[in-house]
């Protein structure tokens, strides 16, 4: 499998699917601004997601858009911590699956549980090449890991270290 690290303006080749991090009650945004939630009382929002059913972390939801979405249910904010390993690889091992039934060989990933939960990238990482080592040979061909230009270079530092210990077991 090729492995890519760059940002959303230098894609390193076109994708099939995007995966996105999204929590139990998909209120996480990938923006980082604050929206003005209209003309409704906050009280209206906090019962909207009380009788809002929750979904189980771990768990890939399908959007049909071009390139396909797959919001990978890693954070549950009533939980601490909100995000957990075991969800990240149960979210991309479905992602991966998800992609090999709909024959779709790259996929664009961020670092999952990074931006919002306490996982590290190097946690990241070994959960990731633990889910390729598995899949031989591998369903999906590119994968295109999506972090900010200016942490390019370390999280390759981190990925190489971490492909050069999984070589050594």
């Amino acid at each position: 499998m090729e492995l890519a690290i760059a940002p959303v303006k230098f894609p390193p080749f076109s994708v099939g699917a995007v995966i996105e991090e999204q929590d139990t009650a998909l209120i996480l945004d990938e923006s980082d601004e604050i929206r003005d939630p209209g003309q409704k009382p906050p009280w209206f929002y906090a019962n909207k997601l009380d009788q809002q059913s929750l979904l189980e972390p771990g768990q890939i939801i399908t959007r049909d858009t071009q390139p396909l979405r797959l919001q990978a249910i890693i954070h549950d904010l009533e939980s601490d911590p909100i995000c957990n390993e075991l969800w990240i690889f149960q979210a991309l091992q479905q992602a991966i699956e998800v992609a090999e039934n709909r024959k779709i060989y790259s996929l664009q990933v961020p670092l999952l549980g990074c931006k919002f939960g306490k996982i590290k990238p190097a946690q990241f990482f070994a959960i990731l090449l633990e889910i390729i080592r598995r899949q031989r040979p591998a369903p999906v061909n590119r994968l295109w890991i999506n972090v900010p230009e200016e942490n390019c270079q370390t999280i390759f530092t981190i990925l190489s270290e971490q492909i050069e210990a999984a070589a050594e077991i």
